[in-house]
């Protein structure tokens, strides 16, 4: 970056507004994103800024935010355990890497996005033991899947393969970058969900579920009159979302508006 290069001032926050910052950059015009195990569960969209142009403004990185760490244990990644919003990592030397989702007003699909293979890096990540589920006996496909860490997994009976998922730009799921399916909720067989944390806020008929532990957003469980549960099928195994088709639903501007 040149001297006499503009800096703009980016500002953030995880969704409940427990955790908000700032940083100054040249004009944001490229992301950065990883296919390794968590990048690829939780979507993240990446920005580097200087450590000295990044400003908490609000909580503390430790003590608001909650750590995971995993294989080499060299990069935390940070989560708001409110609202799971996952903001950042952080590395052993105190870098930041800032997942730019967590930005306001940014448009994120305008930038072009340049993908590193972290998927190749040992250790290489295990798959959590799948959920134990009968099968029917019909030609029903069994999908599973879980957070990172497993301490949440499930199994859901699909009769058809899945092809489509939709995409949210409300503020909850633009953050989580969550795919949703909504299968009936008899057809999900879960575990662990006393590792889940549910958010809520609006309306309150929406409960956001993600893992205590390692943060990722699995499901969205919602009140009755409703009897289907929505499942970010990021977080299932095998599944490959280049072949999927994404039906985009603007939920951004229903009300009530999201403040922070």
């Amino acid at each position: 970056m040149s001297e006499s290069e503009t800096l703009i001032e980016y500002r953030g926050n995880c969704h409940c507004g427990a955790f908000k910052y700032t940083f100054k950059s040249a004009e944001l015009k490229q992301a950065y994103a990883c296919n390794c195990s968590i990048c690829s569960k939780n979507g993240y969209v990446w920005g580097f800024p200087a450590k000295e142009n990044f400003t908490v403004v609000k909580g503390d990185v430790d003590s608001t935010l909650k750590s995971y760490t995993f294989g080499k244990h060299t990069m935390a990644h940070k989560f708001c355990p409110t609202c799971g919003t996952s903001v950042m990592a952080r590395t052993p030397d105190g870098k930041y890497g800032i997942n730019l989702r967590a930005l306001q007003d940014l448009d994120i699909e305008s930038l072009p996005v340049l993908t590193s293979d972290g998927a190749a890096t040992e250790p290489r990540y295990e798959v959590p033991e799948p959920v134990a589920v009968q099968h029917p006996g019909d030609e029903s496909n069994v999908y599973q899947g879980s957070c990172h860490c497993g301490a949440v997994g499930y199994a859901v009976l699909s009769p058809e393969k899945i092809t489509t998922v939709k995409c949210c730009n409300c503020s909850i799921c633009s953050r989580d970058a969550a795919l949703w399916i909504y299968p009936p909720t008899t057809t999900v067989t879960f575990k662990g969900l006393d590792s889940l944390v549910e958010y809520t806020f609006g309306s309150r008929t929406t409960y956001h579920g993600f893992c205590a532990t390692c943060g990722v957003a699995i499901r969205e469980r919602f009140l009755p009159p409703r009897s289907d549960t929505a499942l970010n099928i990021r977080t299932m195994y095998g599944l490959d979302l280049a072949g999927l088709e994404i039906t985009k639903e603007d939920n951004k501007s229903a009300p009530p508006a999201y403040e922070v």
